[in-house]
């Protein structure tokens, strides 16, 4: 018997994905809808899968799933969303999720990822993977940092002027000047909050 986690803030939502898991041969499914209540579970009960949605009443799947993997590092997490954003996809793939399942899929699909996060495996739907695949294509195709572009840039998105810079990293202001102009060429961008939300949105600064 392969014992499954639910976290999702809608009760209906929950109820109906619960109900449909628990008719299947071999499942036993637990629902949650508050993150610290799955964690409780978690901490107490030996899970095979946790499936969590992306939007939650306190935090989002993307903090939760951090979270999970930090502290149970074996159990599978998969999104269960109805957010079609690939960027989302990315990030909580990259934040160690194992599969992103569209609510919208059919009851055979949905069970079929399902079964691949039981034995291990990406568990990615169809229109997901389409998404992820999109989203590693775009992050290949960007421009790679260098480590002093990407001090700078942190430094830019904490909000320090040129000066600023020029002094804790001990350059020229001139400098400085000089790599925020190479920055917006390189990435192809009108200015600098466009360049920290696209830094930020794919993840270079490691922020």
């Amino acid at each position: 018997m392969k014992i499954i986690a639910i976290l999702d803030d809608h009760p209906l939502l929950l109820e109906g994905v619960t109900s449909f898991l628990n008719n299947q041969k071999g499942y036993k499914v637990y629902s949650f809808l508050e993150e610290v209540l799955l964690i409780e579970f978690l901490d107490r009960t030996k899970v095979d899968l946790v499936l969590m949605d992306m939007q939650l009443l306190n935090t989002s799947g993307l903090e939760v799933c951090l979270q999970v993997k930090k502290l149970f590092s074996s159990i599978p997490v998969i999104a269960l969303s109805n957010l079609a954003d690939r960027n989302l996809i990315f990030q909580f793939m990259r934040n160690g999720g194992n599969g992103y399942i569209l609510k919208d899929v059919s009851n055979e699909e949905f069970l079929r990822c399902v079964q691949l996060g039981l034995n291990g495996k990406e568990a990615l739907c169809d229109s997901a993977r389409a998404l992820y695949v999109g989203a590693i294509s775009s992050m290949e195709s960007l421009p790679r940092l260098t480590q002093r572009e990407k001090e700078i840039l942190i430094m830019i998105s904490n909000g320090h002027t040129s000066n600023q810079i020029a002094e804790k990293l001990f350059l020229s202001p001139a400098t400085v000047e000089t790599h925020r102009r190479n920055l917006l060429t390189k990435f192809k961008v009108k200015n600098m909050v466009e360049l920290v939300q696209l830094a930020l949105k794919y993840k270079l600064l490691g922020l």
